[in-house]
């Protein structure tokens, strides 16, 4: 299946979901967010943005 770099990916999931297209999300990429929908067809899509780098620790006084 073909795998989709995007940027806003919850923004993509809502406009698909309002559409009535599936959209299931699979954490199993560490490093990304991404989920899988399907065309008419009947084919599976990916749709995947990088994860937001986790903030740093604060430091101890």
């Amino acid at each position: 299946h073909p795998g989709v770099l995007v940027t806003s990916l919850d923004a993509l999931a809502d406009r698909l979901l309002a559409h009535g297209l599936p959209v299931t999300w699979d954490d199993n990429l560490p490093g990304y967010r991404r989920f899988h929908s399907a065309d008419p067809f009947g084919n599976r899509l990916e749709f995947l943005e990088p994860a937001a780098p986790a903030a740093p620790a604060a430091a101890a006084a």
